[in-house]
């Protein structure tokens, strides 16, 4: 009976461990497609938050779009 209950915790811990590493893999992944365009130059795109090289503006998030990114529509920072 011990053994059978030993048997059950390793095979529940095992599940858990496994669905919390895949959650943190997904959540993981939708940060790596996240891009930043700059409001006044749409045609500046980059991986992560900043300034435009062009004017200097904020870099805003682009929002998905279906399967592609769409313009930026954040609000537009000097």
């Amino acid at each position: 009976m011990k053994k059978a209950i030993m048997a059950i915790a390793i095979i529940l811990a095992a599940t858990t461990v496994t669905f919390a590493q895949m959650k943190m893999d997904s959540t993981n992944m939708k940060m790596a497609h996240k891009k930043y365009s700059c409001p006044m130059h749409p045609d500046v795109v980059r991986s992560r938050p900043g300034k435009c090289p062009k004017c200097g503006m904020k870099l805003v998030a682009m929002k998905m779009k279906g399967k592609k990114m769409a313009k930026p529509t954040g609000e537009m920072k000097m």
